[in-house]
């Protein structure tokens, strides 16, 4: 039996939220799953050390319900619920409670959120964060707390210093995401020369750094690494930089802005060759200012929701039926992400400490958990080993590019 109850209520003090509460109970046999979104009130206290409770154990899903990726963030609550939704003869005999709290994509409100969530001893592992100042913010909270934190959508690395094994990232680094498309340029599309074209940002320099390294040990030959400013001027001396070493392909390490210019210059002085870039040039606000040029662009991404795919397609079928929307690579990174808490507290029971140490054992191929997009596992430093995607601009939508990946790394299938 399904019972549904909602409210609306208003937080009281500085903040001013507004937030909706409301819960689906689900009567099986061995269990029962209730959703709660909810703004929780309290203070914090001593209570965030501890792991003792009275009443169901729970996982927290973290995201914002307002502001510019309030979109992001209902997608990524909409695929962990659903995940949660069916999972319930998976579970072990213990009763489960998902939380939903709305943080917003501010480091200041973020922590805010997190001071009251870990006052909830109940809570054994916590889903979300779409953004890396926030998530970077927060993070020392959830380590004193002993919490497990498993993030599906942010690959900046910066946040991890000082990180003592309780991030669980199901997304590439933004080092790993450079470096693969260099091992896609060469040994994918066989090219021999590339150049590299870069924002003056630390997000710039990362990735030109490791697809540079990339390219060295692959022995693809660099030949031109070109800072661009961000306006015009800079974009078209930049082209014509680039015009004179004759590259087969250019690598975009650069925020979409600098991108953006580079593209429209490129196609105003027609320069050849294949564009490469991350995953942030995978936005459709991205294409509609670029245009045309960005025609043919071959961006990183995390999974390809193709519908050849036997278990890709019944994950779309699913969540249109229940939401109707078709989802995105952020509903299937949340879908995950709770598929991935869900199992690991199957097997570690309720509790902090158990989940986190039952977390960290999956470690390597052998261990792997089956995501979407294939077999994720996490390396020391929390970040994930997985597979990688290339997708392609076509008529300003996103598909899957003619050769959609290689192999980087070499992934095992077995559990």
């Amino acid at each position: 039996m399904i019972h549904y109850r909602g409210e609306i209520f208003y937080s009281q003090g500085a903040m001013s939220l507004v937030s909706a509460f409301w819960c689906h109970r689900v009567s099986v046999s061995t269990w029962s799953i209730f959703f709660a979104a909810c703004l929780l009130l309290s203070g914090c206290s001593e209570q965030a050390k501890q792991t003792e409770w009275s009443g169901p154990a729970k996982i927290a899903v973290v995201v914002p319900h307002t502001g510019p990726l309030m979109e992001e963030g209902q997608m990524l609550q909409f695929g962990a619920l659903m995940a949660s939704r069916e999972a319930e003869s998976r579970v072990a005999d213990f009763n489960l409670e998902v939380v939903v709290y709305d943080s917003p994509c501010d480091p200041e409100g973020g922590i805010a959120t997190a001071k009251r969530l870990i006052t909830d001893g109940a809570v054994s592992a916590v889903i979300g964060y779409l953004c890396a100042e926030t998530l970077g913010a927060v993070l020392p909270l959830y380590q004193d707390a002993d919490l497990a934190l498993i993030n599906p959508t942010v690959s900046a690395e910066y946040v991890r210093q000082g990180e003592t094994r309780n991030l669980f990232s199901l997304l590439y680094g933004d080092r790993d995401q450079a470096a693969f498309l260099a091992t896609y340029a060469k040994k994918g599309l066989g090219l021999h020369r590339v150049a590299i074209l870069r924002d003056d940002s630390a997000y710039g320099y990362v990735l030109s750094t490791s697809f540079a390294a990339e390219a060295a040990r692959l022995d693809l030959e660099v030949v031109a690494n070109v800072a661009i400013n961000s306006d015009q001027a800079g974009a078209a001396q930049a082209v014509k930089s680039l015009k004179s070493t004759s590259p087969e392909s250019v690598f975009l390490a650069a925020s979409p802005k600098a991108a953006s210019l580079f593209l429209l210059e490129r196609q105003r002085q027609h320069l050849g060759g294949v564009v490469l870039g991350p995953d942030q040039l995978a936005d459709l606000d991205f294409y509609e200012m670029t245009g045309q040029a960005a025609e043919g662009l071959l961006v990183c991404q995390p999974i390809l929701l193709e519908t050849e795919n036997p278990k890709q397609s019944k994950f779309v079928r699913r969540f249109e039926q229940l939401y109707k929307r078709r989802p995105d690579w952020i509903a299937a990174a949340g879908y995950d992400a709770m598929r991935l808490a869900l199992e690991v507290l199957n097997s570690s029971g309720p509790g902090r400490r158990a989940f986190l140490q039952s977390l960290r054992t999956i470690s390597g191929p052998d261990t792997a958990f089956e995501g979407l997009s294939g077999p994720v596992f996490f390396k020391d430093d929390g970040t994930s080993q997985r597979h990688f995607f290339v997708g392609a601009v076509q008529n300003g939508t996103l598909q899957a590019a003619k050769l959609p990946t290689v192999a980087f790394p070499v992934l095992s299938n077995k559990k």
